[in-house]
């Protein structure tokens, strides 16, 4: 049963935060720019790209909504060939879902946390071993849960049911691989981001409407793997 911690949205990737910090020449004392091990990259774009059909009350103005102004970077992506997509924005190489039983199937479920059966952190490991010698899936070894920014970060609000780019939902069929489909469930993905002051839950992303939801971490949820981005040391 999921805990009624829902947060709309969760401000959409933290909108209440300027989209592009830039870094004065001289810094303030107590900040620092960002480790130069996690480059540049771009705050996405919602995915909106219709104005809505509105005006203001008083002068007739065109409602400047998020269809209309398109702040961020347009969403894109590059399938690399390998099973694996990578946001040409962020930068984050994420995990592409099968529908073949195997350990990427996008039916396969799991729990955050537990005693007695597999959690994200099990699969996670049989990911980043999946090949043996030291060499996980797509010659990665790197793989991690990702947080709920980062999964926010591929919602497409340009798009319903789902709400995901094309690349992340195409060409499923029974048996696909992640070298021939790209799946979504409708089941929500767990984060690795717990919920501030309830240890027992943590936050997932549906993607069906975009939705951020808390559950408790007993309860089975799907799962994608990304790497890279900026991580701090």
């Amino acid at each position: 049963m999921k805990s009624i911690l829902s947060v709309a949205l969760l401000s959409s990737l933290g909108l209440w935060a300027t989209a592009v910090e830039a870094w004065d020449t001289e810094p303030p004392s107590n900040t620092q720019p960002p480790p130069s091990s996690c480059g540049s990259s771009t705050f996405p774009a919602s995915g909106q790209t219709a104005p809505a059909m509105g005006t203001m009350t008083h002068t007739g103005a065109t409602v400047r909504d998020d269809g209309f102004v398109k702040a961020g970077g347009p969403l894109s992506y590059h399938d690399n060939g390998d099973g694996t997509i990578t946001d040409l924005n962020t930068g984050l190489m994420w995990e592409k879902k099968s529908n073949d039983g195997s350990d990427h199937d996008v039916n396969k479920t799991f729990v955050w946390s537990s005693f007695f059966t597999d959690t994200v952190w099990d699969w996670i490991d049989a990911i980043n071993t999946e090949v043996g010698n030291g060499i996980g899936f797509a010659g990665f070894n790197d793989w991690r849960l990702p947080n709920v920014r980062e999964l926010l970060s591929i919602i497409d609000y340009g798009r319903l049911n789902m709400a995901v780019n094309p690349a992340f939902n195409n060409n499923v069929s029974p048996g696909c691989t992640v070298l021939t489909c790209s799946a979504i469930s409708s089941v929500p993905y767990w984060s690795s981001t717990t919920v501030a002051t309830i240890a027992g839950d943590a936050w997932t992303v549906e993607f069906g409407a975009g939705h951020v939801v808390a559950f408790l971490k007993s309860v089975s949820n799907a799962v994608r793997a990304v790497r890279g981005g900026c991580v701090m040391p």
